[in-house]
């Protein structure tokens, strides 16, 4: 089939802050640095929710996480399944 999307990570744009995070703190897990933005926007996000009663758009519930999870183990013998 034909490739209609490609992603990778990290991205042009997260290289330079990669680079920088990883100088900063040697022996972190890589995947940290690429997701340093997202953490901090979500922090801010829940920060905001604790302190001031701001709902945290854009960040998950825990009622969400839930449903993610139970979604995620009725795919895992499916997927298996089509894999073996």
């Amino acid at each position: 089939g034909e490739e209609v999307f490609r992603h990778s990570m990290p991205d042009e744009d997260d290289k330079a802050n990669v680079d920088v995070l990883a100088a900063k703190y040697p022996g972190a897990m890589p995947y940290f640095f690429s997701q340093d933005p997202d953490y901090t926007t979500v922090k801010e996000r829940v920060s905001n929710f604790c302190a001031n009663g701001v709902e945290a758009e854009g960040v998950a519930t825990l009622e969400v996480a839930k449903d993610t999870l139970k979604v995620a183990e009725y795919l895992v013998p499916l997927l298996q399944k089509q894999l073996s």
